[in-house]
């Protein structure tokens, strides 16, 4: 049996923690996450939308993101 990563958990932590670099907390300090420094930024819709679901991350009108307190 093959070993498997979690790559959708390491990429939830990924985000999170660029945002938390970026101090991203807030519509205001909201960042593209191509701004941040991930790799490939849009190459996982469905786990970005889970996170929002989640209330994890917040995305704005204009496709920008930040971490939710608490």
């Amino acid at each position: 049996m093959a070993f498997v990563p979690p790559v959708p958990l390491i990429r939830k932590k990924r985000i999170v923690r660029a945002l938390m670099k970026a101090n991203a907390y807030s519509e205001g300090s909201a960042r593209r996450l191509d701004e941040i420094g991930l790799f490939n930024p849009y190459g996982f819709p469905l786990l970005t939308a889970r996170m929002i679901k989640r209330k994890v991350i917040s995305v704005t009108d204009d496709g920008r993101y930040y971490l939710n307190k608490g």
